[in-house]
């Protein structure tokens, strides 16, 4: 597998801009580590690969839109400069970059009769940058599968490295009973007939298994994971034509073929994140770090330092207030992991603030619903105190 690349095509000052998540070209990505020449910047996402894992990796000028997977260690040793933004803007937020230093790196498929590859499972901010950038390098799998993503010409592409391997299986962690009994809460806010947005992760997980007995179901989801085939397979969705539209899907061999085969739509976050993308009866389930006292969400930054990202938080949770009768939720465990600190703080850390309490109209732990809709500041605090761990809400009643 050729790096001729590396050198052929970049040159110093420029940005390699990664694809991320299943649509990672990870052959790319581990010949940046270990051999992009001097004075390049790489701009990653979500990782599922182990290129940014190794020593290398530390020595790699990185820029990302957040901490998400390896990118946590790194970004906790200085490695990784953050730029907060939505998920969406991210191609704006690159903007002020001079074209002429922007590479693309992505993933695509084999050709097929007409010169035209695909972008398989996954779209994202890659595609809004490909008219902009001065070079694209793909990746070409012959294992990555036609869909109904948008499609790249081979004209397009001023390098290509062949590859052929299947597409990565993404397990999301054991649940326990916190994230089940919190699935459950969140299930009951879901009516049949509802779209919804989820993304990934042992809380989605959860959650995908709890609707498994609702009924007309469409999803309009940045990221799915196996949830979405669970759902699917329960007889939880609709089947009319465009009701599952997504931008990755990242799970398990039996999703990615159901997408393939279902009518899933794979199409770019600007399509769906934009104002106006969402029908009625939308229902938006993101997670938190942190939710205080006002019903404000941190969804980024822990005492170890930036943890997390912004992603399309704000943009559905805002979403699902403007749909009609829908509802916008930020699900979280009450506590850390063993009990000590609570999730529920009369003040976030660093005062990063993800989400605005306004965009918030309900909030879950497994200790219940705070549903903030309506409510004064002080109604606020003395909801999300009841569903604080009992343990903590004597601390949280206290004056500062």
């Amino acid at each position: 597998m050729t790096a001729d690349w590396l050198t052929g095509v970049l040159k110093p000052g420029d940005l390699v801009v990664v694809a991320q998540g299943t649509g990672e070209p990870t052959p790319l990505l581990e010949q940046l580590v270990h051999g992009a020449p001097p004075d390049v910047e790489v701009f990653v996402g979500l990782s599922h690969s182990t290129a940014l894992t190794g020593p290398a990796a530390r020595e790699l000028p990185l820029v990302s839109f957040g901490a998400l997977g390896p990118l946590g260690r790194l970004a906790a040793n200085g490695t990784v400069s953050v730029i907060p933004c939505h998920f969406r803007d991210v191609p704006r937020a690159l903007a002020s970059r001079n074209p002429e230093q922007i590479v693309v790196a992505l993933q695509v498929s084999s050709a097929d009769e007409t010169g035209h590859h695909s972008l398989g499972l996954s779209v994202d901010y890659t595609y809004d940058l490909l008219g902009r950038a001065r070079a694209v390098v793909a990746e070409v799998n012959d294992r990555l599968p036609h869909t109904s993503a948008p499609r790249v010409h081979s004209s397009q592409l001023t390098a290509t490295v062949p590859s052929s391997r299947p597409m990565p299986a993404i397990t999301a962690g054991p649940t326990g009973p916190v994230h089940e009994t919190i699935a459950r809460h969140v299930a009951g806010l879901v009516p049949d007939g509802a779209t919804i947005q989820l993304g990934v992760g042992t809380l989605p997980s959860a959650i995908g298994r709890a609707l498994a007995a609702k009924r007309d179901l469409r999803v309009h989801s940045t990221l799915a994971g196996s949830w979405l085939f669970e759902l699917a397979r329960s007889g939880a969705l609709s089947d009319e034509p465009g009701a599952v539209t997504i931008c990755e899907a990242a799970g398990s061999p039996e999703l990615y073929d159901w997408v393939v085969a279902g009518g899933v739509l794979v199409r770019p976050v600007s399509e769906l994140s934009r104002p106006g993308a969402v029908t009625d009866h939308f229902v938006a389930m993101n997670s938190a770090l942190q939710v205080d006292l006002t019903g404000q969400v941190n969804a980024e930054e822990l005492g170890s330092g930036y943890v997390g990202g912004i992603g399309g938080q704000p943009d559905y949770l805002r979403a699902a207030q403007q749909s009609r009768d829908g509802c916008s939720v930020v699900m979280l465990p009450a506590t850390t992991g063993d009990g000590t600190r609570s999730r529920i703080v009369r003040g976030l850390h660093a005062g990063a603030v993800t989400t605005p309490r306004s965009h918030v109209d309900v909030v879950v732990t497994e200790h219940g619903i705070a549903d903030l809709r309506g409510k004064s500041l002080t109604e606020r605090a003395e909801a999300l105190i009841a569903i604080a761990a009992p343990g903590h809400r004597s601390s949280l009643r206290e004056t500062p």
